[in-house]
């Protein structure tokens, strides 16, 4: 089981390690460097904030990502969303996406351009 991930959830670039979880009730995230800018229009949503399908995370923006020193390559926007659907759970006819997701950006290494995600929610998990 994995937790849903809605537009309060947070998801970042590997090349700093993620701001640890916020207590119960979330509060909204403050500015995080290589914090994905997600969005969602889902009609379902978990404690106010809409959950978050593959096309809320394909192409989103990444800012201020510290893998600036050349010849590498900062993380700018998400490539490939290749886990984390949920099997069961659906929105919009749209299987939600988990805390188990696996993304990849197209920045450079040294660290591989993998996104670390924390659902900061405890309400809804799904298979």
């Amino acid at each position: 089981m994995g937790k849903v991930l809605t537009t309060a959830s947070t998801v970042t670039c590997g090349h700093v390690p993620p701001p640890p979880p916020p207590p119960d009730p979330p509060p909204e995230p403050p500015p995080v460097p290589d914090l994905v800018k997600t969005s969602s229009a889902q009609k379902l949503k978990v404690e106010g904030k809409p959950v978050l399908v593959k096309s809320s995370l394909m192409g989103a923006t990444i800012a201020n990502c510290p893998n600036t020193v050349s010849p590498l390559t900062p993380c700018t926007t998400v490539q490939t969303v290749s886990l984390g659907e949920s099997g069961k759970l659906r929105s919009g006819g749209f299987p939600v996406m988990l805390d188990r997701i696996s993304l990849t950006t197209n920045g450079s290494v040294p660290l591989l351009p993998v996104l670390t995600p924390a659902a900061n929610q405890s309400k809804l998990s799904s298979e």
